[in-house]
């Protein structure tokens, strides 16, 4: 197999692949038989992920009871059948000898474990019976069958290109609870309290009712257990994590690299009993190296906003990982899911609304091409990894889209190879409390989902337009990274410990700070602004545009068309790479016209 691991260079993690820097961009599907690798292959793409699942259970299991899988590979323990699996493999590696593979395995129970196990699941809506995700017999089993996976991996002819691999479990294989609610339930007992007498040396605790943390008007959790549990069913998903990867980095010598969908700090889907609030647990593991998250679902995916992350993608760094950022981006040409693959699905699952849902991209292939550049400037100036995320396939299927994806590939290229030190960074801080989650209730105003934001989501939007940029951190890494800031922003209305430590400690070195609070619970962007303006920061552009400044590139993105105006710090040499026509110029004040919805980017050097 081939080795890879992620090398920092010049500040920034690099995914390294038999030791040569490469261009961490990617493509996957969940439709095989709607896939385009012939594409993005044509256009230069190298590296893909490819779906494996353990059984054909829903990966929704709490909405729709949709699963994308044909095939369980343990369905029949004495037969396993990677079928499935290996047909998008070799359909890969004919067309492309030397692409790589990464498998994306969903670890999650077939249905003999399920029943074979009353003890250690939990009922779900739309799913059935599936497994509790701190379930010590489901780390150990299904650690079994990862292990009968991967050798199989090893011993198959395609094992030469296989480069990495990526942990998917839970509620869409992003390590939900099944039940969206901390697997809460009499079988999750016997965890709770031996993490109850482990944490804090008291015996006999029991399981909160489900009641405790539902909203009722007040805002703040005051019941301690309640507040127990809620960290607890977030860092027991973070070991089951941790321990699968253990497991692949002992098959594999250490000598691939290995992540999972984790740490949504800024996501919480309405639910203080999530599951992906234990980034902390995971950011020194020696066995996982990256950490992937779509773009944000906010507003619909609407232009003129930030598409933000969902994890803190600057600790991320900080500790050496990798952000591989799953950019499912929707085109003109996607298409519900029933017409992807006709009288499979209900009706009633994945809706598209006439431009008003989610799942309903732009109108046209320029607005589409717009789309792909917005995530992509994003991403770009965060030194983010990025995988195309084809959903229903063929939603890219599009010369001016793969014209646009290649062109992407070969800046990502470059810049992966690059050593110039970034000549201009955030000087805002905008800080993830993960253990402040349970200082709140389940369905407050406070919180916030995917598609019906409350404040901390508008929150973060707000920061998108504010005109300075910022990078997204966990308030444990407050003492080591806020010396890099002018200002901070705390946009969880109740902190937690860490978060107290981190306000004392902006107190101590005279950072100013702006926090949302209990009964201000939302900071809009003229208020973020104002104090921004106030306290000296350097502000990029007077409107309301979404600025991106970092990895030595600059982006303006703006919802309506006309003249723009970038103010830097300092002259700088500016070259433009896409969205606007000017010279190459050594200015501190970029003017350019940009069309409406556009993305404008530029390369920034000092002069």
């Amino acid at each position: 197999m081939l080795t890879s691991r992620i090398r920092e260079c010049n500040g920034k993690p690099v995914l390294f692949i038999t030791d040569q820097p490469v261009a961490a961009m990617a493509y996957t599907t969940y439709f095989e038989e709607r896939s385009r690798y012939e594409d993005f292959i044509e256009a230069g793409y190298r590296i893909f992920f490819v779906n494996v699942s353990f059984t054909t259970a829903p990966i929704n299991s709490y909405k729709t009871g949709f699963t994308p899988f044909n095939i369980g590979v343990f369905k029949d323990p004495c037969h396993p059948d990677y079928s499935e699996f290996e047909d998008a493999v070799h359909k890969i590696l004919k067309k492309c000898p030397d692409a790589v593979i990464f498998p994306r395995i969903y670890v999650s129970m077939p249905q003999w474990w399920v029943k074979a196990h009353p003890d250690e699941v939990i009922p779900t809506k739309k799913g059935g019976l599936r497994e509790i995700l701190f379930s010590e017999v489901f780390r150990k089993d299904g650690a079994a069958l990862l292990t009968q996976l991967v050798r199989h991996i090893k011993a198959s002819d395609y094992a030469p290109r296989i480069g990495g691999w990526q942990l998917c479990g839970g509620q869409t294989q992003e390590w939900f609870h099944p039940d969206m609610n901390g697997c809460l339930s009499p079988a999750a007992e016997k965890y709770y309290r031996s993490w109850v007498k482990q944490t804090f040396g008291e015996d006999n605790a029991t399981i909160p009712p489900s009641e405790v943390f539902q909203y009722k008007g007040t805002v703040v959790q005051t019941d301690e257990n309640a507040r127990r549990y809620s960290i607890f069913c977030n860092e027991g998903v973070a070991k089951s994590i941790d321990y699968f990867a253990k497991t692949l980095k002992e098959e594999t010598d250490f000598t691939q690299v290995v992540g999972a969908f984790y740490g949504y700090s800024f996501e919480a889907n309405n639910s203080v009993l999530f599951g992906s609030h234990g980034l902390r647990c995971l950011l020194d593991s020696p066995y996982l190296d990256f950490f992937s998250s779509p773009n944000a679902y906010t507003c619909n995916r609407a232009f003129g906003i930030d598409w933000a992350d969902m994890i803190p993608v600057d600790s991320v760094k900080h500790h050496q990982k990798l952000p591989f950022i799953e950019c499912d981006i929707r085109t003109y040409l996607t298409t519900s899911i029933q017409a992807a693959r006709p009288g499979r699905y209900p009706d009633d699952i994945y809706k598209t609304k006439n431009g008003t849902s989610v799942w309903e991209g732009p109108p046209t292939p320029e607005l589409s091409r717009e789309a792909l550049r917005k995530s992509f400037a994003h991403q770009l100036t965060k030194a983010s990894a990025i995988w195309w995320f084809d959903m229903w396939g063929g939603w890219y299927n599009d010369p001016i889209l793969m014209d646009e994806l290649n062109r992407m590939r070969q800046y990502y290229e470059k810049d992966a190879q690059t050593q110039e030190p970034s000549p201009l960074s955030p000087e805002v801080v905008f800080f993830a409390d993960e253990t402040g989650y349970a200082n709140l209730f389940s369905g407050s105003p406070q919180l916030s989902g995917h598609f019906e934001p409350g404040g901390l989501i508008i929150t973060r939007t707000a920061m998108g337009t504010v005109g300075a940029p910022y990078d997204s951190c966990l308030t444990e890494d407050a003492e080591t990274l806020l010396g890099n800031y002018k200002a901070a922003i705390f946009p969880f209305p109740v902190p937690s410990e860490a978060g107290k430590r981190a306000m004392e400690l902006c107190d101590a070195m005279n950072i100013p700070y702006l926090t949302a609070t209990p009964d201000h619970y939302t900071l809009t962007t003229d208020e973020i602004r104002a104090f921004l303006k106030e306290k000296g920061i350097h502000l990029y552009t007077e409107e309301q545009n979404v600025v991106y400044v970092g990895n030595g590139y600059l982006a303006l993105h703006a919802a309506t068309g006309g003249t723009k105006t970038v103010t830097l710090p300092q002259k700088m040499r500016v070259t433009p790479i896409f969205g606007t026509e000017i010279s190459p110029q050594v200015t501190d004040k970029v003017r350019f016209e940009l069309n409406e919805n556009g993305t404008a980017l530029f390369r920034i050097q000092k002069a």
